[in-house]
């Protein structure tokens, strides 16, 4: 249990959401509960208390950011188990302790016994907000999970194409699937729809397209193609250099050289 994967943090947009969630979380939670008497800090009230305590849970979400982008990189931490990551975030929660000691500490008092009171409201800023952070990711990434899965009990003659976030955008026959040319961060799907071609707009990247779909039908060809072996009508080669015509398409589809293999049985 304690060795499994623990694969919430994996991307920077889940990165981002926690950070996010921590700061906004932090800021309202410390002003409206003043915990643990953080307001008598300072002889202060009002805007400049909101501030002073706003400033406070930012310097603790900053630590977090360090941790989460510079130091995973730093070490080379792509990844973790679920034991790695408790020990991650302790990590975290006494580098923002160090950090609010270095800024708050006041002349007479000592450092390790201030250092002991800020982890208390390092506690605030990391352990409250991230695990609900957490359970949100949890939620997101379960849905689209089953939204995969749903997409792969669709009857056999259909194939679902998804978006980035691997919510299926359009379902087509296979045999009506045409190609899908790149267009910046976004793929366009040419398909026909009762003979007559159309296309579709999807926000994917071929590379995405190409390791979800089943690669005996779907070849990539080029950098800008992926095309359906069973549209293909023919392939020609011109001047040294093979093009394929797909059915209901003028549009000639270079191969690039070293993608010319996958289409070894389609090259006489």
């Amino acid at each position: 249990m304690i060795w499994q994967p623990f694969p919430l943090l994996d991307k920077n947009w889940q990165k981002l959401f926690l950070i996010s969630f921590c700061f906004v979380f932090s800021v309202v939670f410390l002003n409206l509960f003043v915990p643990f008497n953080i307001n008598l800090w300072e002889d202060d009230e009002g805007i400049a208390q909101f501030l002073r305590l706003s400033k406070f849970a930012a310097i603790g979400i900053l630590v977090l950011a360090f941790s989460q982008f510079a130091l995973r990189k730093l070490f080379k931490i792509s990844s973790f188990k679920f034991v790695e990551f408790i020990g991650w975030v302790i990590l975290e929660m006494v580098l923002i302790a160090l950090v609010l000691s270095a800024f708050y500490l006041y002349d007479g008092i000592s450092f390790w016994l201030f250092f002991l009171e800020c982890i208390r409201y390092a506690a605030l800023v990391v352990l409250i907000p991230y695990s609900v952070a957490l359970l949100i990711i949890y939620v997101f990434l379960l849905k689209n999970n089953n939204n995969a899965n749903a997409s792969a009990s669709l009857p056999t003659d259909l194939i679902g194409i998804p978006d980035g976030n691997n919510l299926v955008k359009l379902s087509v026959p296979i045999n009506n699937l045409l190609y899908f040319e790149s267009a910046d961060n976004y793929v366009v799907v040419q398909y026909l729809d009762e003979g007559k071609a159309k296309k579709k707009l999807i926000r994917n990247t071929l590379k995405n397209l190409e390791n979800t779909l089943d690669n005996s039908v779907i070849k990539r060809c080029h950098r800008s193609f992926i095309v359906n072996v069973k549209s293909i009508k023919l392939i020609e080669k011109v001047s040294g250099k093979f093009f394929i015509h797909i059915k209901n398409n003028e549009k000639p589809i270079p191969i690039s050289t070293n993608y010319i293999p996958q289409f070894k049985d389609y090259i006489s």
